[in-house]
Formats: structure tokens, C-alpha cells, sequence
């Protein structure tokens, strides 16, 4: 089948790739990387945090020293992705454009699979995809649609966390559901450190979905019950300050530099695993949150 996989330009978007890819090397796939910012990343300090931690350290330095080293571990980078699989990872700005309906139209994708992708799609490019167009949610539906469900969830107390899979339609986060995975969640555990595994849960149903199309087979969905449908749109600065008295972490360092180092070889003893370092991000994070407001 032809698939186009959608995801991120960021860190947790090369790892959805990474889980998704080797699983589907037999199918024909196009992909395309969402460049999208969100709103009060220059002015509310988590945000910039999170900016630097996902997206501009490492698509800005890490990625691009493993790309100019030719260094590789069990994960790989975007570049070396295209290169090992034989594919095209394009960054796509407005999927709902002429010129991407014309490409899309004229490759004729069977199948769309959306994983963290930041762009809405209009029915007419949903149209395309004659075996249909599936999303993966970190986060329990209809309860937590929306962004950042994950921080909804940790802020509200949630027993469990979990990611669903479901149909695209033309709402947001509103089509039927194939499947919602469960996680426990874990008292003092940073948000940012349950993405990855969210993302698993979500990826592994994603593919058993994949196989049930291709051989043949209608995936059962279920409507989602939309008296229970709640949307989240980005948390405001209040709600940031709120929750700070909460002593609900964000992201560990300590966490996220075992994450890097996925993409490095397990002896790699460069400047880049020691860039890696936890004492090192520290520096550089503080360093990034001090610019930003001088």
C-alpha cells in the first residue's frame, strides 16, 4: 500500500518515525513533517522550555552533529531515516494547499497516518485516501481532545494516561475510535517523560490496524460519545502559574538525556553524548531560558 505518514519536525516526531518505519518497510511511504509553533512560546517560560527541548536543540545541534558525523544508534535521525528506509521526509507548511493537493492527488495515497502532526486536514485531502485516515491522540478520547493531553491529564490528577486511535474527520480529535491504550501514571513522573510511551502504546495499535487493512479487512470503530467530548486548547500563563504551586514537573533532564541517547551508539564517547549529559543540558536550558528574557 501507499502510506503517508504526517508527524512533527521535532524530537518525539523522529521518534514516532523510528517505532513506525521498520514495521512498514514493505509498504510504499511518503512523509511529511509539521513546522508549527505554538502560541506564548516566547513569552510563558514552560513553553520556551519546551520549544528548546523538543524542537530547537535537538533539530538545531544534536541531529545536525549526528548528521555531519554520520553517527548512528538504535534510533535515527530524520536524515538517516530518508537515507536507510529509501523514502522522502518533506516538512509540510499547508497540507490543504493547491500544490500539496496536486502532489497528494497525483501519488494517490491509500492510506493517511497521522501521529503528532500539527496541521488539520480538510476533507478533500481525508478524500484521497481510499482505505482511509487514521490519527494517534496522547490522550483518552472524548475526554482529552485537543493539545497537550497529556499535561491536562498529569494536572488533573489522572490515574492512568492513555493514547487513542482514531478516525479523521473533519472535526478536531472527533472521529470514531479503533483503540485507547492505558498507562499508570507515576506520582513525581515529568510530562514530557510519558510522550514516548504514550506514543507506543498508540504506534503498536496503529500498526495491528494496518495489518488488518491490508488483509483486507473493515477496522471496527466505535462513535465517540459526544456528550462527553471535551476540547483543550493551549493552557494560558495562569494556568502555567497555577499548577507550578502543584510541584508537577514538566520534563527531567535526567529522563529526556537517556532519550538522546537512544540516537547514539552505546560506547560513543564524542562531544556529542556529552552534550547529552544531564549537567550539560541543565547549563544550556538556563542558559536558553536567561536569553530569552533579556
Amino acid at each position: 500500500m501507499k502510506l503517508l505518514l504526517c508527524t512533527k519536525n521535532d524530537l518525539f516526531g523522529a521518534v514516532i518515525l523510528n517505532y513506525l518505519l521498520p514495521e512498514l518497510r514493505h509498504h510504499e511511504i511518503r512523509v511529511l513533517l509539521s513546522d508549527k509553533a505554538r502560541r506564548g512560546e516566547d513569552t510563558i517560560p514552560e513553553l520556551r522550555a519546551e520549544r528548546f527541548l523538543e524542537r530547537e536543540y535537538p533539530l538545531d545541534y544534536f541531529f545536525v552533529s549526528l548528521d555531519r558525523e554520520r553517527t548512528t544508534g538504535p534510533w535515527l535521525t530524520f536524515n538517516a531515516l530518508a537515507a536507510a528506509f529509501g523514502i522522502s521526509i518533506q516538512r509540510e507548511y499547508d497540507i490543504n494547499g493547491s500544490e500539496s493537493t496536486l502532489r497528494l492527488t497525483t501519488w494517490a495515497p491509500d492510506l493517511i497516518l497521522s501521529a503528532r502532526f500539527s496541521l488539520i486536514f480538510q476533507p478533500h485531502i481525508l478524500a484521497l485516501a481510499r482505505r482511509g485516515a487514521y490519527n494517534v491522540h496522547p490522550g483518552v478520547l472524548p475526554g482529552y481532545a485537543g493539545v497537550m493531553a497529556p499535561l491536562r491529564a498529569v494536572w488533573n490528577g489522572e490515574p492512568r494516561l492513555g493514547c487513542t486511535v482514531h478516525l479523521l474527520d473533519q472535526g478536531i480529535d472527533t472521529g470514531s475510535v479503533y483503540s485507547i491504550s492505558h498507562l499508570s501514571a507515576t506520582p513525581g513522573r515529568a510530562v514530557q517523560s510519558y510522550i514516548p510511551d504514550l506514543y507506543r502504546l498508540g504506534i503498536d495499535s496503529l500498526l495491528e490496524l494496518v495489518k488488518c487493512i491490508e488483509s483486507g479487512d473493515r477496522p471496527a470503530v466505535v462513535p465517540q460519545d459526544t456528550a462527553a467530548f471535551r476540547y483543550f486548547r493551549p493552557p494560558t500563563a495562569e494556568e502555567y502559574r497555577a499548577n507550578r504551586a502543584k510541584n508537577l514537573p514538566l520534563y527531567d533532564l535526567a529522563d529526556y538525556s537517556e532519550l538522546l541517547r537512544q540516537f547514539l551508539p552505546a560506547h560513543d564517547a564524542s562531544e556529542t553524548r556529552h552534550r547529552t549529559d544531564r549537567t550539560n543540558l541543565e547549563s544550556l536550558l538556563s542558559e536558553h531560558l536567561g536569553s530569552a528574557v533579556r
